[in-house]
């Protein structure tokens, strides 16, 4: 997927776009909203827990959907003044996302748009990470973000006082997208999503095809290691020893090894500053829009 960088700047320009005078601050609301579960995934794989990485993958992956981003949406809406445009523009934002994620090429992932009516991922294949829509994207971003706080600034965040009806809807909301997605674990895991059901079964694993996005080569060991905790022997293609993230396809020859039939490299450390860059941005920018609202509400007062 593009980093946060590179999903600010284009999703500004086509929601502010199509809702006249959207809040930036919920339009990069809606750029966090596909990734939020992703992002709690790397908090709990690094906290002292026993989980079992197969049930987690399944969770986030159906929590990032199209229909859990929209139930998100609802939620965060249902809580402001003005629910309906907020809605709107963060529901925008989140389909603007998956859409984006959808363009680039995913070896075994992509994107739930139709889940769970249907559990076949959308990607579109037209380019890598490392290619250069990539680089415009982010390019594009970082002017944005520039721009905007020159030129645009920050509204006040209006969180009002809800009446009770409206504290069980964000109630309802959110119980909805926290448990909702664990009965769908099952099927999605039957329909082997991320190969899940691949990686669940390791004796009937020889003879399956395999395709996995940006795992990690062991230094050392040279084995692939994959989210699910597996360390896999590759055989087949030869892969230079200076790479050290790479997506591969395959097929099973033994429950820990894989035939690589297609392997591709990729640049994790440059993606990932782009991301935290982009998550510090929407972050300082939340944090100065809830200063104007304290400045706004002495001027106010006084």
């Amino acid at each position: 997927m593009p980093n946060t960088l590179a999903h600010m700047g284009v999703q500004a320009l086509v929601t502010r776009g199509l809702i006249r005078n959207a809040d930036l601050g919920w339009v990069w609301a809606g750029v966090l909203v596909p990734d939020l579960p992703w992002i709690a995934q790397r908090a709990v794989r690094a906290m002292p827990l026993s989980v079992d990485a197969i049930d987690l993958r399944l969770y986030v992956a159906i929590q990032s959907s199209l229909l859990f981003c929209l139930i998100a949406a609802a939620c965060l809406a249902s809580l402001t003044r003005q629910p309906a445009r907020v809605f709107a523009i963060v529901a925008l934002g989140a389909v603007l996302h998956l859409l984006l994620d959808a363009t680039q090429t995913k070896w075994g992932n992509g994107v739930l748009l139709l889940a769970p009516l249907s559990w076949d991922y959308v990607h579109l294949d037209l380019y890598w990470p490392e290619g250069w829509p990539s680089h415009m994207l982010t390019g594009l971003g970082a002017a944005y973000v520039i721009w905007a706080c020159i030129r645009i600034g920050p509204g006040p965040i209006h969180l009002p006082v809800l009446p009770v009806w409206r504290r069980v809807i964000s109630v309802l909301l959110l119980a909805a997208y926290l448990l909702a997605p664990l009965p769908l674990m099952a099927p999605a895991e039957a329909e082997d999503l991320h190969f899940s059901q691949t990686y669940r079964d390791m004796a009937a694993r020889p003879g399956k095809p395999i395709a996995i996005d940006r795992a990690t080569l062991g230094p050392d060991d040279r084995r692939l290691h994959v989210w699910t905790g597996d360390r896999l022997d590759l055989r087949g293609l030869a892969i230079p020893p200076d790479l050290t993230k790479i997506s591969v396809k395959g097929y099973f020859t033994a429950p820990g090894q894989i035939h690589v039939t297609a392997v591709h490299p990729h640049h994790p450390a440059r993606r990932d500053v782009f991301t935290m860059v982009g998550l510090a941005m929407i972050a300082l920018w939340w944090g100065w829009s809830l200063t104007v609202r304290r400045k706004k509400t002495r001027s106010v007062s006084q």
